[in-house]
């Protein structure tokens, strides 16, 4: 039976998830899930996660919520090359790390973009109060900070932590990244421009899953558009 994924590719850490099975020929069967629409609080969708999150996978009538829990799982489950989640345990503890760290890391880039662009932009609801977006944004500094100067070590390998091959890690950290595409143009630039090992980092990382790394993201450019068309009415309004 075809491994069933529910979630909308809007979410970095479906998109995590489903680039990991196309790297790794895993067949599966993306089971859209719409955020836009509010889909994910349906009564179908909560009576397989009742938290509302995403992505959930159905493995042959095996359920599994968490993006973590189901990245492990697949690895594991369809036996990946070692280098995505390590067998030999200092090595996996060191992925685990960055994994363990993710949700109050470079998780944190998400609310900035989410109170600031998504919610005014995209789904018509309010923007997030100011001192919430400032709280925000100083959260994202932070993590990129940490990332730029202490995850990243070119000088040992591309990958985090100075890795020669990519794990787990990369793929969902990398995802925060390309999220901040959904920000102005010059903001972009506040945040990724003076960080030059994140930079080739992530030029690494898109080149190491093309095409795949493309495919998952081929909602961006019309989300963009539709950022940038609400963005503009909005200054119109406010002139």
């Amino acid at each position: 039976m075809t491994l069933k994924v529910y979630g909308d590719l809007q979410s970095q850490p479906v998109r995590a998830v489903v680039l990991f099975c196309l790297v790794n020929n895993i067949r599966h069967e993306l089971v859209n899930v719409s955020l836009i629409k509010n889909e994910n609080k349906l009564p179908g969708f909560k009576a397989i996660n009742p938290a509302a999150k995403m992505p959930v996978i159905d493995d042959d009538g095996f359920i599994l919520t968490e993006s973590l829990a189901i990245l492990r799982y697949l690895a594991a489950s369809r036996h990946a090359p070692d280098h995505w989640y390590p067998a030999e345990v200092k090595s996996r503890a060191r992925v685990d790390s960055l994994l363990d760290s993710y949700h109050t890391n470079i998780r944190q880039t998400a609310p900035y973009i989410k109170q600031k662009e998504l919610l005014p932009c995209l789904w018509g609801l309010p923007r997030g109060p100011d001192a919430l977006i400032k709280f925000h944004e100083t959260n994202m500094t932070t993590a990129m900070d940490l990332v730029e100067e202490y995850y990243l070590k070119p000088e040992e390998g591309p990958f985090l932590l100075g890795a020669s091959q990519p794990s787990l890690a990369d793929i969902l950290f990398a995802f925060e990244y390309t999220q901040t595409q959904f920000l102005p143009r010059e903001e972009q630039e506040k945040f990724l421009g003076s960080r030059s090992k994140t930079k080739k980092w992530l030029e690494v990382v898109e080149k190491s899953f093309a095409p795949h790394f493309g495919e998952v993201h081929k909602k961006f450019p019309d989300l963009i558009k539709k950022i940038e068309m609400a963005r503009r009415d909005h200054v119109a309004e406010g002139a």
